[in-house]
């Protein structure tokens, strides 16, 4: 009986111990987003301002002219567009969508990565 209790005790210690050392706040990182910080990769951190300086200005997708009907100033109108996959595959010009920016050139690959990695990652605000 003596026994049993000690090795109840041990199993429970161990099961503490990895349940609350265990890093909760990282999210999984997909494959591709090696080397992206899924903590500071979030649409206010770095996604934001990436579409800002290159689609949600004036005259763009922004909320006064939302050309196409898509605004990317804000995190509740961005979602969507990259939600449905047609917001990336416009900026990773693949050949299948319309080409963004347009008149403009293509996003440099590493903005590429951060914003395929977002989507990736569940689209953290």
């Amino acid at each position: 009986m003596k026994k049993f209790f000690c090795l109840t005790a041990v199993l429970v210690t161990i099961t503490c111990y990895y349940s609350c050392t265990k890093d909760k706040t990282r999210q999984p990182v997909a494959s591709n987003c090696i080397g992206v910080d899924s903590l500071t990769n979030t649409y206010n951190l770095r996604i934001q301002p990436i579409l800002a300086a290159n689609c949600a200005y004036v005259g763009c997708h922004d909320p006064q002219f939302h050309q196409s009907g898509v605004i990317l100033s804000t995190y509740a109108d961005a979602r969507p567009a990259f939600e449905n996959n047609h917001a990336l595959c416009s900026i990773k010009q693949d050949g299948t969508c319309t080409p963004m920016p347009q008149g403009a050139d293509k996003l440099a690959d590493s903005l590429i990565t951060y914003i395929q990695c977002w989507a990736d990652n569940g689209y953290p605000q």
